[in-house]
């Protein structure tokens, strides 16, 4: 009777690991058709290089320049994405009123080498000056500020128009780089995003306030953020002209860490792209479709990355009568970054 038993329980078993890995092969055949597309989409579309303007640079067409007795040509195979960091609690279920109280309080920008298999991630401080597009009710361009950058978004209706004129703003600072797409976050997620990752790993800065977030906290010491710390951490700032470069060094260390779980997650389960963008997709607005994200997601995990952000270079900056900090661009230095990230040097045949 033991034995009969026994022999029951076996093709069970058989069923359930049958089941189990027919559904892990649909799963690895639905990620890789929609990675497939991803790709067909991202080698089916132009690019359009940056200008560098300066007298003392020749712009010999779309994509190559002279410059300092040197021939630079734009890169093959880039794709710069925009990631806008919103702070709003919730994406918005309808357009805002444009020039709301919601801000790009993260700005960040991807360059993806597909040829050379390399990401580089680029910075732009929330303070940085620079020419936005400033709109009516109607969408037609009213004129043009010269503001902080996460006054872009604002200048929007919190949805689409934000991201477009955020997109603009940081297109122009770049003089005229071609963004591929663009992806908004809200801060409400943080505390998912940092969840489905397993706690994102920090090491505690001196400075922090006394607040419950932060309660336990020595600076110096390595912690595993829970949801609601991730958010404070990258959230709270000193109440002065100069807190927002703390909190940009705090979520600096955020991003990286991370992006080192999701690199790490990734390689070793492609699957796990669903995963993640579906625990957050309620706090993400995006032009991409998802297989666009899958395929650069994956492209991305796999990439050579330095373990750095970069980061616009600015000027001394200015307080402004409304205690608002002001960044000017170092034009001399974001040349030299645009030239290092996007270009490479050629010389001309004889």
């Amino acid at each position: 009777m033991e034995e009969q038993k026994k022999r029951k329980k076996l093709p069970l078993a058989l069923l359930l690991f049958i089941i189990l890995m027919a559904v892990t092969l649909l799963l690895c055949a639905t990620v890789f058709g929609i990675w497939l597309h991803g790709r067909s989409v991202l080698r089916s579309r132009t690019v359009k290089a940056p200008a560098i303007d300066q007298s003392d640079n020749a712009q010999l067409d779309s994509y190559t320049m002279y410059r300092d007795g040197k021939y630079y040509r734009y890169k093959d195979g880039m794709v710069n994405l925009l990631l806008m960091g919103v702070d709003a609690d919730e994406k918005f279920s309808q357009p805002q009123a444009y020039g709301g109280d919601y801000q790009a309080d993260v700005i960040l920008l991807a360059a993806l080498d597909t040829v050379n298999n390399q990401m580089t991630l680029i910075s732009v401080s929330r303070d940085t000056m620079c020419d936005i597009a400033i709109l009516e009710d109607d969408r037609h361009q009213q004129g043009v500020a010269h503001a902080q950058i996460a006054l872009s978004y604002a200048y929007g209706d919190g949805l689409t128009v934000s991201c477009e004129l955020c997109r603009e703003a940081v297109s122009t600072l770049f003089h005229g780089l071609e963004i591929d797409g663009y992806g908004a976050f809200f801060l409400g997620g943080v505390g998912k995003l940092n969840d489905a990752l397993g706690g994102v790993t920090v090491t505690v800065p001196e400075g922090l306030p006394n607040i419950p977030a932060f309660y336990g906290m020595t600076s110096g010491n390595t912690v595993t953020l829970t949801g609601d710390q991730a958010r404070a951490f990258i959230q709270w700032r000193e109440e002065n002209a100069a807190g927002n470069d703390g909190r940009m060094q705090r979520q600096k260390q955020f991003l990286l860490s991370a992006i080192s779980q999701m690199r790490r997650q990734i390689k070793s389960n492609p699957a796990s792209v669903l995963r993640l963008y579906n625990t957050v997709s309620d706090y993400v607005l995006t032009d991409l479709d998802l297989s666009y994200i899958v395929y650069l997601a994956t492209e991305a995990a796999s990439m050579s990355f330095s373990g750095d952000i970069l980061r616009v270079p600015t000027g001394e900056g200015t307080v402004s009568a409304q205690n608002h900090l002001e960044l000017p661009v170092d034009e001399e230095g974001l040349n030299d970054l645009i030239l290092s990230v996007f270009y490479e040097e050629f010389t001309l045949d004889a």
